[in-house]
C-alpha cells in the first residue's frame, strides 16, 4: 500500500510567467489560470506571475494561454509593450544569482565595519 504524503510535509512550489492572449478583455483566461495556480502578481492585461506545485506539470488546459518557467523566447518577447518587457525583465532577474559581499556575515566581522549610528556623520575612508 502507497503512503500518502504527511499532513505537514512542506511542499515545493515553482514560479511561472503566463501570458495570456490579448483579447481576453473581461478576465475569464485569468480566472482559469486562478483555478491551476496562485497568481503573485498580475500586470493587467495579459501578464501574470504564478505559483505551481513543483511535482505538477504546468497545465495545458487554460486555452489562449502560454507558460514559462525559464527563458521567453525571443518571438513572444517581441510582442511584449515597454511595460510588459520591464515586468518580465524584473521577474527574470529577480531569478539570477547575486553577487553581494558580505552577505551572511555579522555587522562586526573582520574586515568590515560596523554601521553608522543614526545621529554620526558617515565615516570617512
Amino acid at each position: 500500500m502507497a503512503r500518502r504524503p504527511g499532513k505537514h510535509q512542506p511542499q515545493e512550489f515553482v514560479e511561472a510567467l503566463v501570458v495570456l492572449e490579448a483579447d481576453d478583455a473581461a478576465g475569464s483566461r485569468l480566472e482559469l489560470v486562478r483555478q491551476h495556480a496562485v497568481v503573485l502578481q498580475w500586470l493587467p492585461p495579459r501578464i501574470a506571475i504564478v505559483l505551481v506545485p513543483a511535482h505538477r506539470a504546468l497545465p495545458n488546459a487554460v486555452p489562449g494561454t502560454s507558460w514559462y518557467t525559464g527563458d521567453i523566447p525571443a518571438d513572444v518577447a517581441a510582442g511584449f509593450t515597454p511595460a510588459e518587457r520591464l515586468f518580465v525583465d524584473a521577474w527574470l532577474s529577480r531569478r539570477e544569482a547575486k553577487f553581494r559581499p558580505g552577505d551572511g556575515l555579522p555587522w562586526d566581522a573582520a574586515g568590515k565595519e560596523p554601521p553608522d549610528w543614526p545621529d554620526e556623520p558617515p565615516r570617512k575612508p
